[in-house]
């Protein structure tokens, strides 16, 4: 019996296999990267080769110099005239090559600038933030205090009014200072302010009240004897008060006071 041919045919396409081209096979495991990597060392080739031709076009676009210049303009003794000056050496400078430390060292020497902060602002700016000192006293008539009882030293120090006169020996500010904040506590409950303070060499004290009153307490029972003072002060009418031109609290239990209209002083005992 001769087979069928269809049966044939069916089994010869149940035998054979899937065809299949060389295009439809799945890359190689690795190939993909290869391909990218290659890319990336082209590119790479590409601009190492366009930066080395234009080297200096690019590096003066990189490295422009610095011409222009942000301040915080809230200075009460420093004047941007003073800053343009004292910077203007430095300027014209590529970026990269600014000296920070050195504008930053010029601008701290100015006698009214406690601290300079300098920032680069690519491509061609600079941003400054200076503090300035803070004057509370004036010390030994040409210098001044600042808050930290630094002493500091400028040229205009003479002509601020309003400030407190001080005065000690070397190295003494730190206490003067400490003791004017104490006594003006004491004084501010009667009205009076201290307006001067100094310390003798031999240690005494001697106040200048309102400006104009001359106070000497001397070198022991400071405060006792400054309080003892104020309740004298409050105790007496505003009228004579007024004429009180210089007082003396070195007694053990008086006080000696001297008016503007009269020659001969005082003194009231405890």
């Amino acid at each position: 019996m001769r087979p069928d041919p269809s049966d044939i045919a069916a089994r010869r396409m149940r035998n054979a296999r899937p065809w299949s081209s060389s295009s439809a096979q799945p890359l190689k495991p690795g190939h993909g990267k290869k391909v990218m990597l290659a890319i990336l060392v082209l590119i790479m080739i590409t601009s190492l080769i366009f930066v080395i031709q234009n080297r200096d076009d690019i590096g003066q676009h990189v490295n422009r110099p610095i011409s222009k210049v942000k301040m915080d303009k809230q200075w009460q003794q420093v004047t941007e005239q003073e800053i343009a000056q004292m910077i203007t050496g430095y300027m014209g400078v590529g970026f990269f090559n600014f000296d920070v430390i050195g504008v930053k060292e010029t601008l701290e020497q100015h006698a009214w600038i406690r601290e300079a902060s300098i920032k680069r602002i690519w491509p061609d700016s600079l941003l400054l933030r200076i503090t300035e000192q803070v004057a509370i006293a004036l010390w030994d008539e040409d210098k001044l205090l600042n808050q930290y009882g630094e002493i500091i030293q400028p040229a205009n120090a003479r002509e601020l009014n309003g400030l407190p006169i001080l005065s000690g020996p070397i190295d003494s500010q730190i206490e003067v200072m400490e003791q004017f904040q104490l006594m003006s506590q004491l004084l501010f409950s009667s009205g009076l302010r201290l307006s001067g303070l100094t310390l003798s060499r031999r240690g005494s004290w001697y106040l200048t009240l309102n400006d104009s009153m001359q106070v000497a307490v001397g070198r022991e029972q400071v405060i006792e004897r400054l309080q003892r003072f104020i309740e004298f002060y409050e105790a007496q009418p505003a009228a004579q008060t007024a004429e009180f031109s210089s007082v003396d609290l070195r007694y053990n239990n008086g006080i000696a006071v001297e008016n503007s209209h009269e020659e001969l002083a005082e003194v009231a005992v405890r």
